[in-house]
C-alpha cells in the first residue's frame, strides 16, 4: 500500500490534508483504511467495497458509492466511487464530493399523501438546501437510510436527474457514519413528469377559460332571448299602471299603483343590465381627466351618502394625467362600486375615495368600512348574478369588471384585514394620453 496525501477544504470541514490510501489495483481513494479507526469498521468498509466493485463490473445504469462523514464535522467524502459516477462528473475521486455538491441545483423528496394515490412533492433549491443540509443528515442518521432526487447541472452544462438511495449506518466509537448507496439517472421519467406537470397546469387554465367562455356564451344567449321577449310586457305593464294612477283618486288603491310602476322600471333596469353584459361593446376611447369623472360620480350619488350617514373622504395625486377611455363605461362601472359601497353601510360609515399614478396605469381605490366581504365570496363577486343582498340582481361588479378589462385593465376586490372592504380599479396609461 502507497500513502498519500490529498487538499480537501470542502466548507473548511477537514485539514487541507489528510492521511488517505490509495492501491493502484483497486482504486480506492479514502480515509478510513488508511486512518486510525476500529477493526470493526475498517472491515464494514472492505466488505461493502467489494460488493460496490462487483456491481458496479456488471455493467448496469445503476452507480454505486460509499460516503462516509464525521458525526462532529460537516462535509463529507467518498470511500468508493463508481467509476459513471466520476465520468459523469469528469472529476477524480477526492474532489468529487464538492463538485456534487455544487451541481445540484434542487433536491426532491417524495411522499404519499394523506389522500391515496396522490404523491407529494418537496422540492429544496441549493439556496434552501444548504441550510438544510445538517438537519437531512440527522434525519439520515436517525432513519437510518435516505432518499431523493437531485437534478444537477453537469461540467458540460446538460442537465440531470440522479435518483439517490442510500443506508445510514452510524459507527459511534469512531465518530463516523457510512453511507453505502447508489445513484440511477431518471432524467428521462423526471422530464417526463415536468412536461405532464406543465400540460395540467395549461390544461386547468385552458378548462377554466372554455368554462368561463360557455358560460358567457350561454348566458349571452338566454339573456338575449330573456331581453326581447319580457322586456316589452314589463313595459306594457309599467306604462298602464302609471296611466292607471293618473285617474285613480288619493286613497284608492294609488300606492299599489306606484308599487307596479316601480317594480316594473326595477325589472327594466334589470334586464338592461343583462344585456349589457352579455352584448358585445366595443368603448370609444377619449381622452378623460380621471379626477373629475370620479367626482361626478361622486356628486350624482352625494344624497346616497347623505342619507345613509357616510362620511366622505376623497385623496387624489396632484397632476394625474388623462386616461384615454369610453368615459360612460368607466362611469357607470364607478356608480355600481360606489352603490355597493354604500349599501355595505346601512347604519353610517365611512367611503374613501383614493386616486393615484402606478408605473403603467391610473389607480382608482374605493375603501368601505362595512363587514366586508367573507372570504369565501371574494372570487365570486363579480361573477353574474352573484349577490348577497335580499334585493339585487348581482350585476353591477360584472359589469364593472368586464367595462374595466375592455380597457386593458384589472379590478381587483378583496376583504381588508382592519374590515370593510377595497375595490382597486387599475386603468393602463396610454401614449396617446395627453393632459
Amino acid at each position: 500500500m502507497i500513502h498519500k496525501e490529498y487538499p480537501y477544504d470542502e466548507d473548511q470541514a477537514v485539514p487541507k490534508t489528510f492521511p488517505t490510501q490509495t492501491d493502484s489495483t483497486t482504486g480506492y481513494s479514502g480515509r478510513i483504511l488508511a486512518g486510525d479507526y476500529s477493526k470493526k469498521l475498517k472491515e464494514t468498509v472492505e466488505e461493502e467495497i467489494a460488493a460496490c466493485r462487483a456491481y458496479d463490473q456488471i455493467g448496469l445504469r445503476i452507480m454505486p458509492y460509499i460516503a462516509a462523514w464525521r458525526v462532529d464535522q460537516p462535509g463529507i467524502w467518498y470511500e468508493f466511487v463508481s467509476r459513471q459516477f466520476l465520468e459523469l462528473f469528469d472529476i477524480s475521486p477526492d474532489r468529487l464530493s464538492q463538485v456534487f455538491s455544487n451541481a445540484i441545483i434542487d433536491r426532491r423528496k417524495y411522499e404519499q399523501a394523506e389522500l391515496y394515490p396522490d404523491i407529494e412533492e418537496m422540492i429544496l433549491p441549493r439556496q434552501k438546501l444548504n441550510h438544510q443540509r445538517q438537519r437531512i443528515r440527522e434525519e439520515s442518521i436517525q432513519t437510518g437510510e435516505t432518499e431523493a432526487v437531485y437534478k444537477v447541472q453537469l461540467p458540460d452544462n446538460r442537465t440531470r436527474w440522479l435518483k439517490d438511495w442510500a443506508m445510514v449506518k452510524t459507527f459511534l466509537h469512531d465518530g463516523i457514519c457510512l453511507s453505502p448507496g447508489c445513484l440511477a439517472d431518471v432524467s428521462m421519467e423526471m422530464q417526463q413528469k415536468d412536461q405532464v406537470d406543465e400540460l395540467n397546469v395549461m390544461v386547468n387554465r385552458d378548462k377554466g377559460l372554455l368554462v368561463e367562455a360557455e358560460r358567457h356564451a350561454a348566458l349571452g344567449q338566454l339573456s338575449a332571448q330573456v331581453f326581447h321577449e319580457i322586456r316589452n310586457p314589463i313595459l306594457s305593464i309599467g306604462g298602464l299602471a302609471k296611466r292607471l294612477s293618473e285617474h285613480f283618486p288619493a286613497d284608492g288603491g294609488l300606492q299599489y299603483m306606484a308599487v307596479i310602476v316601480n317594480e316594473a322600471k326595477r325589472l327594466e333596469n334589470i334586464l338592461n343590465n343583462l344585456f349589457s353584459i352579455t352584448s358585445p361593446v366595443v368603448p370609444d376611447p377619449k381622452p378623460t381627466d380621471p379626477v373629475q369623472m370620479v367626482k361626478s360620480v361622486v356628486g350624482l350619488l352625494r344624497s346616497d351618502l347623505d342619507r345613509n350617514n357616510i362620511k366622505l373622504s376623497f385623496r387624489t395625486h396632484k397632476h394625474l394625467p388623462n386616461l384615454f377611455i369610453d368615459r360612460e363605461l368607466i362611469h357607470e362601472s364607478l356608480v355600481h362600486i360606489i352603490k355597493n359601497s354604500i349599501e355595505a353601510m346601512p347604519d353610517g360609515g365611512t367611503l374613501s375615495i383614493q386616486l393615484d399614478e402606478t408605473e403603467n396605469s391610473v389607480l382608482i381605490k374605493i375603501l368601505d368600512s362595512g363587514p366586508g366581504i367573507a372570504a369565501a365570496h371574494e372570487k365570486r363577486a363579480t361573477e353574474p348574478f352573484f349577490t348577497t343582498k335580499v334585493y339585487g340582481a348581482g350585476l353591477g361588479l360584472s359589469l364593472a369588471k368586464k367595462s374595466t378589462e375592455l380597457h386593458g385593465g384589472e379590478l381587483i376586490i378583496r376583504q381588508l384585514d382592519s374590515g370593510g372592504t377595497e375595490v382597486c380599479m387599475f386603468l393602463p396609461l396610454k401614449k396617446s394620453d395627453s393632459k
